[in-house]
């Protein structure tokens, strides 16, 4: 087993709540419930940590990072003003057909999901992959790694990366009219893209990252972020019995 997946299964353990925030992590722990020896866990650790989903603890040790709810949701508000920046940069530049083709399929997919459905019955997971990949391709078009490189960074935190999983409490009604709405945002971008408009294209990702903030509330995940005072940490990113949705914008 390579790094890359090991550290993929260690990520995924903490996002769904396996490794509990501040929960201390260790190279035995982990080599046992991973069936692995130590080394290849010891080699992965200190990169978890740079991604910030370990903290450092003493000498050696880590921890599951902690994120509050007003954390990621201001994470959400800086991945949108970067995809947003992404979106101008591609548009001032023209977008190639290629691009506007791959974009096109993304909405189609998407259309089909929605369409003639009742709403409890849209295939969430089928939306969060069409939906990474929309993401991801407006992205990488806009041709700065730096740029990409902080929009993956801000993907770390739990519930931000526009494939990060939610958990149904009855609610996926509610989750599904979210993402009906984010789905129209996506043929306006694709439309201020084409027409070259950047302007309209930041505006638009602005307006888009609403609509994670309004299913991550939906699905009962995280509380609406009030101003007044600072959201609490959160106990886990899943509550026993809960079955994992992706919910995305």
């Amino acid at each position: 087993m390579s790094d890359q997946p090991i550290a993929t299964r260690i990520r995924e353990m903490i996002l769904l709540g396996q490794l509990k925030p501040g929960e201390r992590v260790t190279e035995l722990g982990l080599a046992e419930i991973l069936g692995l020896s130590r080394t290849p866990i010891r080699s992965v650790l200190p990169t978890l940590a740079a991604e910030g989903f370990l903290t450092a603890v003493g000498r050696r040790g880590f921890a599951v990072a902690q994120f509050s709810d007003r954390e990621s949701f201001e994470a959400l508000e800086l991945r949108a003003l970067l995809e947003g920046q992404a979106a101008r940069m591609v548009a001032r530049q023209g977008a190639s057909a290629e691009l506007l083709a791959a974009l096109d399929l993304c909405l189609a997919q998407g259309d089909v999901l929605f369409d003639g459905r009742d709403s409890e019955t849209i295939d969430l997971e089928a939306y969060g992959e069409m939906n990474e990949r929309f993401h991801t391709l407006i992205v990488e078009a806009a041709g700065s790694s730096l740029l990409a490189s902080m929009i993956e960074r801000l993907n770390h935190i739990p519930f931000v990366t526009p494939s990060s999983p939610v958990f149904q409490q009855g609610r996926s009604g509610e989750i599904a009219k979210v993402l009906l709405v984010a789905h129209a945002q996506h043929h306006a971008i694709v439309e201020a893209i084409r027409d070259r408009d950047g302007a309209r294209a930041e505006g638009l990702f602005r307006e888009h990252a609403n609509a994670q903030r309004k299913s991550l509330t939906a699905s009962g995940v995280a509380a609406p972020v009030q101003n007044s005072r600072p959201a609490p940490r959160r106990r886990g990113a899943i509550a026993q019995g809960r079955r994992p949705l992706t919910s995305l914008a």
